[in-house]
């Protein structure tokens, strides 16, 4: 199917970016959007070519696709509602809710698609939009929103989760760097082209060359002798790339935490 008409059962941030993106790449279906909260519902049709649909029911009768983009904290009165028929794809964007307990929750054989996209992806051409697991007709239409990387382990779409955390975080680690530029006489504009320009510059050159390590490619620079070498010594002597690793370590544990006591409330 070319051009789904997708419901989208939630209408804050992320179906927003997500509907941003699927646009801007050029598609042109049907977006019917669910009207529970009706002035962020008729602000994203306005701005994005959609239909408030005249209630849930009419939502999810009307599409071919529906998008679950609800927060944790809704699932339990929005899985309920969730009746869908054969033939229906159901996209899921929650964090941490399994294709086994969403089948459970909707009792039907529809396929499942869980997808982790990033916020960037609705003003960012070709951004990274994960999926579990892989269908080529989602995948086909997907890919307008965004570059399609799809996993065939479900616990790897958790773990893309926990990466899209990353961007939310560089935004302040980039305002820190900004900010001794400005401080040094750079205007607001000038420091953000320097610190992003080089972020880019080095994103893209780990992603074209991924037959090495990014360790040997920060030795080709960072040289004996260099300016680069001296700060990158003094960032390893601080440790300064360790509590990275630890705040994903902290989400993990957390995403953790959450699943056991969703299925431990499941049970009781």
């Amino acid at each position: 199917m070319d051009t789904p008409t997708i419901g989208v059962l939630g209408t804050g941030d992320f179906a927003a970016y997500f509907i941003a993106a699927l646009r801007n790449g050029g598609h042109t279906g049907h977006i019917l959007l669910s009207p529970h909260s009706p002035a962020k519902a008729a602000r994203l049709a306005a701005e994005r070519g959609c239909t408030v649909a005249s209630d849930n029911i009419a939502m999810l009768a009307e599409s071919d696709w529906v998008l679950l983009a609800v927060r944790p904290e809704q699932l339990p009165s929005a899985l309920p509602k969730l009746a869908l028929r054969s033939g229906q794809v159901l996209l899921s964007a929650v964090a941490g809710l399994t294709v086994s307990e969403l089948r459970s929750a909707i009792g039907n054989d529809v396929p499942i698609i869980r997808i982790m996209p990033s916020s960037y992806i609705g003003v960012l051409q070709d951004g990274l939009l994960p999926i579990y697991p892989g269908c080529a007709e989602v995948e086909a239409v997907l890919g307008r929103a965004g570059h399609v990387l799809v996993f065939d382990n479900e616990n790897h779409i958790e773990l893309s989760m926990i990466g899209a955390c990353l961007s939310g975080w560089m935004y302040r680690f980039i305002g820190s760097l900004e900010t001794w530029f400005i401080e040094r006489g750079l205007t607001p504009d000038q420091a953000r082209q320097i610190v992003v320009g080089n972020i880019i510059g080095a994103a893209g050159n780990a992603l074209a060359r991924r037959d090495i390590s990014l360790e040997k490619v920060s030795d080709e620079i960072a040289t004996p002798g260099t300016f680069t070498k001296l700060g990158l010594d003094y960032l390893r002597d601080k440790a300064s790339f360790r509590p990275w690793n630890e705040a994903l370590t902290l989400v993990r544990d957390r995403l953790n935490t959450f699943e056991r006591d969703r299925c431990t409330t499941s049970q009781s």
